[in-house]
């Protein structure tokens, strides 16, 4: 009898010595992340026809948002780019016209580039006229765009048959990486020395040099990818186009901010503004584009 005590005194020690070591663990760990809260601004009228990107327009303090007008897949010339001020007022609905899905979509110079199926559009930024439009070969399903310093253009291929990206460098397309770490790349976001991608295939939020595309993993979220925005501290932001919207953190935890995929509101290509704290969701299907300022809450509990 006395051994068997013994022996469960043992047992009680251990166990109460482990479960406070991953309290502690837990605790710190609390401590030490970053933490927001959103908060509802505005959203616009449901008149936006499939918003699948928003994008920031910092020269002209104007929202630039991608309208699929159809299936993502469709070719029917009735996609289109509108205006949308900061208060989310409908400017100007249809702005840039007789696009096929219009996708993700980036800025450099006064230049407006969109994802279309298989061909990267060049729009005019003071007249919103197409100016060019650059085929990539083999595409299936182009997504999100980026723009590095010198102008050229990175945009993904997130089919499952060409898990590619791509880069226009003075007019000219080719693949720029593929390979067994890029599967299904949605979402880009770019920084000084590399590009950032959301993997969908892998459920991954990487990183590809510039310089010599060496390729490391960030964080392992396990899920798609959709939106992908730095919030200028070493964290981002990333939407699951099924309703999810997170952070990852620089350490690589994943903090789930809102989930409307209960109500059928889809998380598509965010956008954050970091001088205004600003994010900004469209919803896809459900026609409108969401505005939530971020409030930094670090080492509070938030509930939503």
């Amino acid at each position: 009898m006395k051994k068997i005590t013994l022996v469960w005194l043992i047992l009680a020690s251990f166990f109460s010595t482990l479960l406070f070591s991953e309290v502690r663990n837990l605790r710190a760990d609390d401590a030490g992340r970053i933490e927001y809260k959103l908060i509802k601004q505005w959203e616009t009228e449901k008149e936006l026809r499939v918003p699948e990107s928003v994008l920031y327009d910092e020269s002209g303090n104007i929202l630039y948002v991608s309208n699929i007008n159809g299936r993502p897949t469709e070719k029917n010339g009735q996609g289109f780019i509108s205006k949308v001020s900061l208060n989310g007022k409908i400017e100007v609905l249809k702005w840039a016209t007789g696009l096929n899905a219009p996708k993700g979509s980036a800025i450099h110079g006064n230049k407006l580039y969109v994802s279309d199926i298989d061909q990267l559009v060049e729009i005019d930024l003071k007249t919103g006229k197409i100016l060019a439009k650059y085929p990539a070969a083999g595409a299936k399903f182009l997504n999100d765009v980026a723009t590095d310093a010198s102008g050229n253009v990175y945009v993904t291929d997130m089919s499952s048959k060409n898990s590619v990206i791509y880069k226009l460098t003075q007019g000219n397309m080719t693949v720029w990486t593929k390979g067994r770490e890029i599967s299904r790349p949605n979402g880009l976001c770019m920084e000084e020395k590399r590009l950032v991608v959301g993997n969908s295939g892998d459920g991954s939020l990487k990183a590809i040099n510039l310089a010599d595309k060496k390729i490391t993993t960030i964080a392992r979220v396990g899920s798609g990818i959709d939106g992908l925005r730095s919030d200028g501290q070493g964290n981002y932001f990333i939407s699951d186009w099924k309703g999810k919207t997170s952070l990852v953190t620089a350490s690589g935890q994943v903090i789930v901010l809102i989930d409307t995929t209960s109500s059928r509101i889809n998380s598509a290509d965010l956008e954050y503004i970091k001088t205004k704290k600003l994010l900004l969701i469209p919803t896809f299907f459900d026609n409108r584009v969401m505005a939530y300022k971020v409030k930094n809450v670090k080492g509070s509990h938030l509930k939503y």
